[in-house]
């Protein structure tokens, strides 16, 4: 789910250096976003009244008001608004200030000079969030017209009319809380995903910075932690993407290409490959059953991208034990099933886990963003395919995916249509 575009999102960035402001500037460029830019904290206070900021990035150390009072005095104007606000440092010691920023709405904090990656990672999940709650905020304006126009036309009716669009506020009232509860929901453990690779990442950044200053550098430690930082890389990479194509699902733009000759079985092999290392690290011994192969056509990446699901799921869930995936083709029908001997899932929970943002459990215990499955669901089924799960608490679970081995309407090489 990706916010929709709201006009004029603005940040507020607090610096005495001028070069810094236009370093910052320069960074945020890919965003479109409206820098608003001041020199001091008393410049700053004057703009906070101007407009509504998503954001506010602003150094410790400024001439008059320093960036903890300046915080302090933005909060005490307009408490209710609850703007985030990333605290800039240049100097080595300075945690004890930061710490004391935290009460007055501080979330972060960035060494100076900054890293464009982690600059624009962090000012992006901001700035995505506050989109998205702009959009929704909108959402909720025109349910409420709506609400609004049904009661007037109410009065204007019959009996009879007047009842009917009682049931329709009544239902537009549920649709408004539960949008409000998925949102308040997908907001929390959005955020909270998005920024779980971002602190190692930042912490990793900042253990290599401190090694190269040492005369002696260990090129095989560095290594490892180059290894580490990209790791937490890839995994914001994976959620980004997960974001992407739900919100290319919700507005039917998610491509599909059909490519001849498609060897299922070698992407199953590919894919398991790939989930070594995690498996160990989960005590987990995968076991494939594979026919010589099983030839199809089918888009290579969105395959590699349901196995990798369904994987990674049969891992995180079945911890400790087998996981065994099994290919067959029957009738011109691939059949693929992934068994866990996990937690398993109740019949509740089976209704709803291939729904938007659903989880089998809480995202506390296990986190995700819950799309994985729908993501799933839609891919299969836009290749005219299905899938179900088979689960009892404590027993497991299997996940098979079926798809025709010959796609319908215009297959061929390269061809692609929109799911």
């Amino acid at each position: 789910m990706q916010a929709r575009e709201v006009p004029h999102t603005s940040v507020l960035l607090v610096d005495d250096q001028p070069a810094d402001l236009e370093t910052l500037k320069r960074h945020l460029q890919p965003f479109s976003l409206r820098l608003v830019m001041c020199n001091s904290g008393e410049e700053a206070l004057a703009r906070w009244e101007e407009e509504d900021f998503a954001l506010v990035l602003m150094d410790v150390r400024l001439p008059g008001l320093d960036g903890i009072e300046t915080a302090r005095r933005l909060r005490a104007q307009d408490a209710p608004r609850s703007v985030p606000l990333i605290f800039l440092t240049g100097a080595e010691r300075e945690e004890e200030s930061i710490a004391d920023g935290y009460d007055t709405g501080g979330v972060d904090w960035l060494r100076k000079p900054v890293d464009p990656r982690v600059l624009r990672a962090k000012v992006g999940v901001f700035v995505d969030l506050h989109r998205e709650r702009e959009a929704l905020r909108q959402q909720q304006l025109a349910l409420r017209e709506r609400a609004r126009e049904i009661l007037e036309a109410k009065r204007e009716r019959s009996e009879a009319r007047r009842q009917r669009a009682e049931a329709e506020r009544e239902r537009l009232v549920v649709e408004l809380r539960e949008a409000v509860r998925l949102r308040d929901e997908f907001l929390s453990v959005a955020s909270h995903e998005l920024r779980t690779p971002l602190t190692p990442l930042a912490l990793r950044l900042h253990v290599m910075r401190q090694e190269l200053k040492k005369d002696a550098l260990d090129v095989e430690r560095m290594l490892g932690h180059l290894d580490a930082a990209n790791a937490q890389v890839k995994r914001l990479t994976g959620l980004v993407d997960s974001l992407l194509d739900a919100t290319r699902l919700a507005h039917g733009q998610l491509m599909l290409r059909r490519e001849r000759d498609v060897d299922l079985v070698a992407i199953v092999r590919d894919v398991v490959s790939a989930f070594e290392t995690q498996a160990a690290s989960a005590h987990c011994t995968l076991e494939l059953e594979l026919p010589a192969r099983v030839l199809g056509q089918w888009d290579v990446l969105r395959l590699q991208q349901i196995i990798t699901h369904l994987v990674s799921n049969a891992l995180k869930f079945g911890a400790g034990g087998t996981v065994r995936l099994r290919l067959e083709e029957h009738d011109g029908w691939a059949r693929l099933s992934v068994r866990d001997e996990g937690i398993g899932m109740d019949e509740s929970v089976r209704a709803r886990i291939f729904g938007r943002f659903e989880r089998g459990v809480s995202e506390r215990h296990y986190g995700g963003l819950g799309l994985g499955l729908f993501i799933t669901r839609q891919v299969v089924e836009a290749k005219g395919g299905r899938i179900h799960v088979d689960s009892a608490p404590g027993q497991g679970s299997v996940f098979t995916v079926e798809l025709p081995c010959v796609a319908g309407g215009e297959a061929g090489e390269g061809g692609s249509h929109e799911a």
